[in-house]
């Protein structure tokens, strides 16, 4: 279970990818805010008590967030 959640991570950073090279905006100033909201949002899953699911994939999204950050910072 744990390994379907990285896999749709990485899938979905992908997909995030290729949509913004496609379109022309692969820049830093385009992708940092957006790996900004999903580290913030894999923090709130990790802390929220309410749905354990989401408490689940918070590491994952969390993780996602966190590496897509820093590949995007290393882009010139």
């Amino acid at each position: 279970m744990r390994w379907l959640s990285l896999i749709i991570a990485v899938v979905f950073c992908l997909i995030l990818g290729l949509s913004m090279w496609k379109a022309g905006k692969f820049k830093q100033k385009n992708l940092e805010p957006i790996f900004m909201w999903i580290m913030l949002f894999g923090i709130f899953a990790l802390c929220q008590p309410i749905w354990f699911s989401l408490y689940q994939y918070g590491f994952p999204i969390l993780l996602t967030g966190a590496a897509g950050y820093t590949f995007v910072t290393h882009i010139k």
